[in-house]
């Protein structure tokens, strides 16, 4: 195997990178060189910045409201102030819901849509603003397995925002790729993530899971990341609104 690719120099943002995929990513991109900005809502991008380096010399936790784009440019001024340029976005920022279509509220629809769809344009819309002034620039969106198909552990408003981002990355990949940004996407399935663990009953959706995805198992967040970490390499140019599927052979 070839070792993989370093990103000393380089600069990623990644949201929810607190928690699940995204401190999976987090985690890959500081031990193979790359300053990280870690972006999130909670104390857990603090905790996840000192882990992995306490001088906080390479790492910039960001505790914030994704879906507000106040906050979002003032994350992304910070970031260029700290380490001068942004190379990398990954939007692994989402939450999910449950539920059938009669318990779904227009609150929880907005919510969920919010969380998932309006954080995601916000950070790619003024993320691009940097990028285009180095002509480079890698972003990756996270999508789900719900969107590309349909889910066994989600809801209808869930379904709906991450098929919304497989459009979105297809459409904004064609716009940009002429400034040297690739965007691409991954289509994650079911990942023991904190989010997953938490869902009720868990150990009974566990072992329905395992029974139904064709590989035998459920994913780890390692495994998801090392795909993302692919997208946002240089190996990956010619990649421009690809949809990665990263699922256990569930088609």
């Amino acid at each position: 195997m070839t070792e993989p690719q370093t990103f000393s120099g380089k600069v990623a943002i990644v949201t929810g990178g607190g928690s699940g995929i995204g401190k999976a990513c987090t985690t890959l991109f500081f031990q193979r060189g790359a300053s990280v900005v870690i972006a999130g809502r909670d104390e857990k991008v603090d905790a996840t910045a000192k882990e992995l380096d306490p001088t906080l010399k390479r790492v910039l936790p960001v505790q914030l409201d994704l879906a507000e784009e106040s906050q979002v440019k003032k994350m992304m001024s910070d970031t260029v102030k700290k380490f001068g340029q942004i190379d990398i976005l990954v939007n692994a920022a989402g939450e999910v819901a449950v539920g059938k279509i009669d318990e779904i509220t227009v609150e929880q629809w907005e919510r969920i849509n919010r969380n998932n769809g309006l954080n995601t344009f916000l950070c790619c819309k003024h993320v691009i603003v940097e990028m285009k002034k180095k002509k480079y620039g890698k972003i990756v969106n996270v999508s789900s397995i719900t969107g590309r198909s349909r889910g066994m552990t989600s809801d209808l408003s869930y379904a709906y925002a991450k098929a919304g981002l497989i459009s979105f990355t297809r459409q904004l990949a064609v716009e940009v790729i002429k400034f040297g940004i690739n965007v691409n996407a991954v289509a994650p399935s079911q990942t023991l993530t904190p989010m997953l663990r938490s869902f009720p009953n868990f150990e009974n959706i566990e072992k329905q899971l395992k029974e139904k995805i064709p590989i035998g198992y459920i994913a780890k967040p390692e495994q998801q990341a090392e795909v993302i970490l692919f997208l946002v390499s240089d190996v990956a140019d010619y990649m421009v609104g690809s949809i990665v599927d990263v699922n256990g052979g569930q088609f």
